[in-house]
């Protein structure tokens, strides 16, 4: 729990901490309903300018202890929170395209640390080949009009087979701005 928070005032029945990652939060009014779901917590009031969360709770229901847990629990997922606004406020299916393109992304970049000029395609180029095309046709619902579809076809006959690492990099590049678009609408549907 060290490090998550600290405790200000502690008497039966209400707790007041200083909560550093409160900073980075925003959305309090969903902090403050998800703490106060939990039986037994009465109230939870969040101070952001001094990071400080006040909670009330009835001592027979539910005891400090517990309720230290939670918070330490919930605020110590903060650390990945450069990618909350991307992974959590999206589907599950748009997150699993995300997750997969990065593991695509990633085997495209040891295959080109890996690839030296005139050297033959090794197993990792086939892998790579295999990733981006499961990739890119693993999402949406009219394949052939998804636009990394049609950036790898076109890609594929401008610079032959060849030049297959490029055609993935292409793709899988074409494939990310897809996703991030798709996010980026199904936020807009998750605020309205």
């Amino acid at each position: 729990m060290q490090g998550t928070f600290s405790i200000v005032h502690d008497i039966p029945g209400r707790l007041r901490l200083i909560i550093p990652a409160l900073y980075d939060k925003r959305d309090y009014i969903q902090i403050q309903d998800m703490f106060t779901s939990i039986r037994g917590i009465e109230s939870v009031r969040i101070e952001p300018t001094i990071q400080s969360m006040t909670i009330s709770y009835a001592k027979e229901l539910i005891n400090r202890k517990v309720i230290l847990k939670f918070i330490s629990l919930f605020f110590k997922q903060t650390r990945f929170d450069p990618l909350d606004n991307i992974m959590v406020n999206i589907s599950p299916a748009l997150r699993k395209n995300f997750l997969r393109s990065l593991v695509t992304g990633f085997l495209i970049l040891i295959a080109y640390l890996n690839n030296t000029p005139g050297k033959v395609s090794s197993m990792l180029d086939y892998a790579v080949i295999i990733s981006t095309a499961y990739t890119v046709l693993s999402h949406g619902e009219n394949k052939f009009r998804h636009p990394d579809v049609i950036t790898g076809i076109f890609s594929m006959l401008s610079m032959g087979a060849g030049n297959i690492l490029q055609v993935a990099m292409v793709t899988w590049a074409v494939n990310v701005l897809e996703l991030l678009n798709e996010a980026g609408k199904s936020k807009l549907v998750l605020r309205h």
